[in-house]
Parts: C-alpha cells; structure tokens; sequence
C-alpha cells in the first residue's frame, strides 16, 4: 500500500510539473520576443507529445478548426486537472 501512495505523490509532482511547463509555453506564446528562445524551444519539446495527439483531435472538429486559438493546451491542462484529482482520490 505504501508502494502505490509513494507512486501516487511522484506522479502528482511531475504532472505538477508538467503543469507549470504548460502554464509558461501559453505565456510565452503571447509574447513574439520569447518564441525561439532557449526556453520556449524546451517547453515545446517537453510538452508538444501530449499536446499534439490533443491538437489533432481537436482538429477534426469543424468549430475547432474554426476559432482563432489552439485550445489543445487548455485541453490538456483540463485533462491533468482530472488525473489529479483521481490521484488525490486515491492518497
């Protein structure tokens, strides 16, 4: 039982992580100064495996296709929320 609550925390940390890295790539690609920086070239190798699946989904939907923003960030933001709050469910 220790085993999966030890397992659960590390998860919870990286998916904290992960987070964050989210939370500064949509911040970053706000500002045009900041997008071929070192950072934001990080953050998009880091992030860009989970939000491309997203982004393809999301694209196969007509209004998707259709609105002036890429929401498959805030999608998958939404989505780690969710796997958390399982995680918290189980600790």
């Amino acid at each position: 039982m220790i085993f999966f609550e030890i397992l659960a925390r590390v998860l919870l940390i990286v998916l904290s992580l992960f987070e964050t890295c989210l939370i500064v790539r949509a911040i970053l690609s706000w500002i045009p100064s900041a997008r071929g920086s070192r950072i934001s070239q990080f953050l998009m190798t880091v992030t860009e495996p989970i939000v491309h699946p997203v982004r393809k989904l999301l694209f196969k939907m007509e209004w998707a296709r259709r609105l002036p923003i890429d929401l498959s960030v805030l999608v998958v933001f939404i989505l780690l929320s969710v796997v958390e709050n399982f995680l918290y469910y189980f600790i």
